[in-house]
């Protein structure tokens, strides 16, 4: 039994010598040697005593004070594009009313020159009449009003 208690000994003191102590040695040597091979910086550092010692000017720039100008929210465009719309729409009723009683009075005129017996009432009155309405209802349809 000697021998396997000796064995045992030797086996434990193989493990003592290599503790876990030694080689975190080991890094932190490898760790100092590296810090030491790394290149120091070669700049200066500036401190704030530095900065009161130093004679050298500020300059600064004038910015002219220009007006910024305010942008409408979306909330006022939106307003406004229904407030345009609203307007164009009221346009477009009384252009399309327009169109329609001038169309109206036309027929009417039309109407009334058939039915007229006096010729020359028919080719005198009727027929200005026919002429002035219908160059009102050709310009009112030259000139629409612009889509809502």
């Amino acid at each position: 039994m000697k021998p396997l208690a000796l064995a045992l000994l030797i086996a434990l003191g193989g493990v003592a010598a290599a503790s876990p102590g030694d080689d975190l040695k080991d890094v932190v040597d490898a760790a100092k040697e590296s810090k030491a091979k790394r290149k120091k910086s070669t700049s200066k550092v500036i401190t704030n005593a530095d900065v009161k010692k130093s004679k050298g000017k500020i300059a600064t720039t004038n910015v002219p004070n220009t007006p910024i100008e305010k942008q409408p929210s979306l909330l006022e465009q939106q307003e406004a594009k229904r407030a345009a719309d609203k307007i164009a729409s009221e346009r477009r009723a009384k252009y399309d009313k327009l169109v329609a009683d001038l169309e109206k009075e036309l027929a009417a005129i039309e109407q009334a020159y058939y039915d007229e017996n006096d010729l020359a009432k028919r080719d005198t009155e009727i027929v200005k009449k026919f002429n002035d309405v219908k160059a009102k209802l050709d310009a009112a349809r030259a000139d629409p009003p612009p889509e809502p």
